[in-house]
């Protein structure tokens, strides 16, 4: 009887060891748009989301109205809120992010076109407010060489513009009912652009590889906060914004767990709010 109970225990301490080794999923959280008609500071909300509890903190651009703007009050608080010298801060800048590239590196330690990797995850940051968003140059360059050499599960992208939308068959009517911009050509429009004649045949192959594929976009808010579209070879596009006069506002958050693909979903923002109210901090507090 003795031996039996023994054999019993040994059988629970070696289950409970192995549970207690499984590591639980990696999870990032996305925002864009958080800017407001001012610079004194951010959509109010964002200041009650506990952004040290993810393992990234992922940036799809207009984080406020000018975040590099001259008079250097802006720039220090984004910092405080976002932490930019994180590796683990990745920021795909919008229009309302214009910088020169080296002052952006100064800011982020990063370059406006950025490769890192973890949690057999591939982040790739691109810059679409370069060239009008389309892909080129030595941007294109860095993107094919990444795409080629690909290794991990997964692969996200991430833009300010959603540019995968011009000149699809589906998603190019809407644009004037999801983008925060029309269509154009201008600094801030939702300008033509190269993707499917260039960029998107490269995306193939690496599904073709077994490799997940997903692409996100950082200009939304004002008619829409989520976009979701997988098309028929299995690539994920999306996008997600806030604007801070509506009330529909969503967070995108991804989860990755160990030999998993990557999965997403929208949350209503309310929903992660510190004590379920937002913190008010604009620079007018200080």
């Amino acid at each position: 009887m003795c031996k039996r109970l023994f054999l019993i225990a040994v059988v629970i301490t070696l289950f409970s060891c192995k549970q207690s080794t499984i590591d639980p999923p990696s999870s990032y959280i996305y925002v864009a748009h958080t800017r407001i008609n001012s610079n004194d500071g951010l959509y109010d909300k964002v200041y009650g989301i506990d952004f040290s509890s993810y393992d990234m903190t992922l940036l799809g651009g207009d984080l406020s109205m000018s975040s590099f703007s001259r008079k250097k009050v802006i720039l220090p608080h984004l910092d405080s809120v976002f932490d930019f010298k994180s590796p683990n801060t990745l920021w795909s800048v919008g229009n309302h992010d214009n910088v020169s590239n080296k002052r952006f590196y100064e800011t982020t330690l990063k370059n406006k076109f950025h490769l890192y990797q973890r949690d057999d995850v591939t982040f790739i940051t691109l810059n679409s407010q370069d060239s009008l968003s389309s892909i080129v140059g030595n941007q294109k360059n860095f993107l094919f060489s990444v795409l080629d050499t690909i290794q991990t599960r997964s692969v996200l992208i991430m833009t300010h513009k959603l540019i995968f939308m011009n000149d699809h068959p589906v998603l190019d009517k809407k644009i004037s009912k999801v983008c925060n911009a029309n269509k154009g050509d201008c600094f801030h429009c939702h300008n033509p652009n190269n993707f499917y004649t260039t960029v998107y045949p490269k995306l193939l192959e690496v599904k073709k590889r077994g490799i997940q594929v997903l692409w996100v976009g950082g200009d939304l808010g004002y008619k829409t906060s989520e976009f979701e579209y997988v098309d028929d070879q299995g690539i994920v596009f999306l996008g997600n914004g806030f604007w801070f006069k509506k009330d529909w506002n969503k967070v995108l958050l991804f989860s990755k767990a160990k030999d998993t693909d990557l999965s997403y979903e929208f949350i209503p923002i309310d929903s992660l709010l510190k004590n379920q109210e937002a913190s008010l901090k604009s620079l007018k507090d200080k």
